[in-house]
């Protein structure tokens, strides 16, 4: 399913545990980050998990954003860079269950930071 306005607008939104304003799109077979600007920054925090995300990249400018759950998808591709720049206040990115097979991808983020 891929991810449109529509379905960033009828997606669960909560407040979560933290106080902290949450868009779960968990589930939903999604193979791509994409279209998540009609959003307008309006989340700290995006969970992504289980869905069939390939490639972290791609990201609009999200100022608030500084939690993004990424466990069980297919990731084999993080752009650092492009997280640094449009995900300024990412504090929190948890990838567990992906397909990162070279932690230097991992690490060069921490040099990004």
């Amino acid at each position: 399913m891929r991810l449109s306005a529509e379905i960033l607008s009828s997606a669960e939104q909560r407040c979560n545990p933290l106080g902290e304003w949450e868009l779960i799109l968990r589930d939903r077979g999604i193979p791509t980050v994409e279209h998540l600007g009609v959003t307008r920054d309006a989340f700290d925090a995006m969970d992504f998990s289980n869905n069939r995300i390939v490639s972290l990249d791609n990201f609009p400018r999200l100022q608030r954003l500084c939690h993004l759950e990424l466990a069980g998808n297919l990731i084999e591709y993080l752009d650092a860079n492009n997280l640094k720049k449009n995900i300024p206040n990412l504090s929190t990115l948890i990838l567990t269950d992906n397909r990162l097979s070279n932690l230097s991808q991992i690490a060069t983020m921490g040099k990004t930071w």
